[in-house]
């Protein structure tokens, strides 16, 4: 039989969308591998749609299969990987959503990955953010495929909480531990020195993906509430047509198309968080938000909705209640007032303590 070429890390990834937060994690590690000299392969379960990964194609193995349902994808994948198996010793495998973990705990418990050392991420609030049928489809991805995992990395000790109460079987794995979302502090450093063309001043930015979890409808209330009619909302992030155009509905009833801007997707948002006079999470519920150290890398005036464990012990960022466009707009008062040096009183040993080389040493004292 032939010897078989090693894989030190598989991801898997349901698409290709590199705003959205978990996957901005998996890049950032596997960034952090390919620099280490590791082998990697990425697989997305669906065909490419969006830009941002081509700077790893000369660098690792990415596979898109020819899928355009995550789905149908989900399915191709337990098929790739079971025949990549065949050629391949996969020696890690870690994924950052939930049916794909479950998936590849299956193929664990099955011996496809009979060998990995495997590596779960919890993205997000499963049982506050679903319900219904799609609770039941993740409830079914936890008991197929959770117990084979390795280490389950949870972002905040609530996210944990959550995840133990809702799945107690669990408890008796010793498997979930906290590890808080890395950054890449050459990446941000890089980055925030870059030229953009982007040409707006006196504005407040968020960005996100557009979806009703980051609370952009609320956002643009709370605006519209502010007493400075000078300023503009600018809101960064690409989604659904139909969600977008619930925003443009939400602007033009409230007569604010000449003040908030839907700019769309930009490679680069570290120059334009460092030149608004104000970064906003308004999300209603993350696992963490990842924007939100991205502000506060570049601006000492950051608000956050306690949207997510941990935000409330961050000094230096105004918080709020979810759910409250008044709050909200109080928040942004207080903090388009700010004059204090949050940088560097605060944010700057924050996010050190969350960069790359601290998270992949703890996930790996986990796994070994």
């Amino acid at each position: 039989m032939a010897n078989k070429d090693d894989i030190d890390w598989l991801f898997v990834l349901p698409d290709d969308l590199i705003g959205g937060g978990a996957q901005q994690v998996l890049f950032t590690i596997i960034n952090h591998f390919i620099k280490q000299g590791k082998t990697c392969t990425v697989i997305f379960t669906v065909r490419k749609k969006h830009h941002g990964w081509e700077s790893l194609e000369s660098k690792c193995n990415i596979v898109y299969l020819d899928y355009n349902s995550v789905y149908k994808g989900y399915f191709g994948a337990f098929k790739y990987i079971k025949r990549l198996s065949k050629t391949h010793r996969i020696k890690h495998a870690i994924s950052s959503q939930a049916l794909i973990n479950g998936l590849l705990g299956f193929l664990k418990k099955v011996k496809v990955l009979k060998h990995t050392k495997l590596v779960l991420r919890e993205s997000t609030s499963i049982f506050l953010r679903f319900s219904g049928f799609k609770l039941k489809l993740y409830k079914t991805a936890y008991k197929m495929g959770y117990r084979y995992a390795d280490v389950i990395i949870c972002q905040t000790e609530l996210m944990k909480q959550q995840l133990l109460e809702a799945l107690p079987w669990l408890s008796k794995e010793n498997k979930v531990v906290v590890i808080p979302n890395p950054v890449n502090l050459d990446e941000i450093a890089f980055k925030a020195n870059q030229n953009t063309d982007f040409n707006i001043d006196n504005f407040i930015v968020a960005a996100g993906r557009l979806i009703p979890e980051k609370g952009f409808d609320i956002l643009i209330d709370a605006f519209h509430l502010l007493d400075d009619k000078s300023l503009k909302l600018v809101i960064l992030g690409n989604g659904s047509d139909e969600e977008q155009q619930k925003l443009i509905d939400q602007i033009d009833a409230l007569d604010l198309q000449d003040r908030v801007i839907l700019y769309g997707y930009t490679n680069n948002v570290y120059p334009i968080f460092q030149k608004a006079k104000l970064c906003v999470v308004s999300s209603r519920i993350e696992g963490f938000p990842n924007v939100l150290l991205q502000m506060m890398s570049q601006n000492n005036n950051v608000v956050s909705s306690l949207c997510a464990g941990e935000i409330a012990n961050i000094k230096g960022i105004e918080t709020c209640e979810t759910h409250n466009s008044e709050a909200l707009k109080d928040a942004m008062k207080k903090g388009l007032a700010n004059t204090t040096d949050n940088k560097t009183l605060y944010f700057k040993d924050y996010i050190k303590s969350r960069s790359i080389d601290n998270f992949v040493e703890a996930m790996l004292n986990q796994i070994n």
